[in-house]
């Protein structure tokens, strides 16, 4: 098993510009899941990256760096150096490419990117490109005070209605999180994995201390859950799933509520409610209605750059990018069936 550098879970996960994937806990998961992890120092602490690995192609293999590579935004000299060294790494390993994608607004890194000789992919891995991001600095009253009145509402109803919302970390938890995931999947028809998917990568989370679980119960019952990550001076909202108990007695309001003011009593300066539609006026985006509903609790609007890939041969990746959506309908099908 690959062992991380010392300190590399100070620089990469818990520095400002930290994010979990990043963490030598998520290069674990990756690991158990076929993927090699390569633990790339640019800088001393910072640049770096987590760099995973994987054959794809018959003695060609394919990387990516996840939420990488991490640079403080504003260093740009930085970021130009850690962008040539992956492009570096990749020549020198004949990878078909290596993809990045950094949490950095795209007048951040755009032209850094271009001028490293990478390219906007096709491939989003992480789907969120925007965001909205709260800050926790005011007081929890002003916090509240600068919610939409709808949604202040909502969280008031949810405490009227008897909604208990807990932290949770064991096994029963972490499965009533999947079924109520599951069944969000199935109503907004995205794709889930199986349970154990999710068990194995929430539990390794949980136990590094990089992610809390809280839970929304209704007379003892799960109605909602959400499991929220700390990436350096931020929380973020990761995963938020609920039924129809908890949407008619707004369970989801009242947990979101509890997520923001726990993170802010935790010493997290940034809340950050998750993805949103990068073009907030497109009402047929399906992330439109997810984005009303944390609108709601206020925050600015962020914007990423995206996934960029370097590609040492323009032929092996334009095969790979005719083979990897076989791979995508399969996951499709696979889950209709379990459904």
């Amino acid at each position: 098993m690959a062992t991380a550098p010392s300190g590399w879970d100070d620089a990469a996960a818990r520095s400002p510009w930290g994010h979990v994937l990043q963490s030598s806990a998520w290069a674990r998961v990756r690991e158990a899941q076929g993927w090699r992890p390569e633990f790339v120092r640019v800088g001393d602490p910072l640049p770096l990256a987590l760099v995973l690995w994987r054959d794809a192609l018959p003695g060609r293999p394919i990387a990516y760096a996840p939420r990488g590579p991490i640079v403080a935004p504003d260093d740009a000299a930085g970021l130009r150096r850690a962008l040539d060294a992956l492009a570096a790494l990749a020549r020198e390993r004949r990878a078909v490419f290596l993809k990045v994608d950094p949490e950095l607004s795209p007048e951040l890194a755009a032209a850094p990117l271009r001028d490293a000789g990478y390219r906007r992919s096709v491939q989003d891995v992480q789907p969120v490109l925007a965001t909205l991001e709260l800050s926790l600095e005011p007081d929890e009253d002003a916090l509240l005070a600068g919610m939409e009145k709808d949604t202040r509402w909502s969280v008031r109803q949810a405490g009227k209605r008897a909604v208990e919302v807990r932290e949770a970390s064991d096994e029963a938890a972490l499965r009533s999180l999947y079924e109520l995931y599951a069944l969000t999947g199935r109503r907004a028809r995205f794709i889930t994995r199986t349970w154990d998917y999710y068990r194995v990568m929430w539990r390794a989370l949980l136990d590094a201390g990089f992610a809390s679980l809280r839970m929304a119960y209704l007379a003892g019952t799960p109605v909602a859950g959400a499991l929220v990550w700390r990436c350096g001076e931020r929380v973020l909202y990761q995963t938020g799933a609920t039924n129809e108990e908890g949407r008619r007695s707004y369970a989801a309001y009242g947990l979101l509520w509890d997520c923001i003011l726990a993170a802010k009593r935790a010493g997290a300066r940034r809340f950050d409610l998750g993805g949103i539609p990068v073009d907030t006026e497109r009402k047929d985006d399906p992330m439109y209605g997810p984005y009303l509903f944390k609108r709601g609790f206020g925050g600015s609007v962020r914007r990423w750059v995206g996934a960029h890939d370097v590609v040492p041969s323009e032929a092996l990746y334009r095969a790979y990018l005719l083979s990897e959506p076989l791979y995508t309908t399969a996951l499709r099908v696979a889950g209709r069936l379990r459904r």
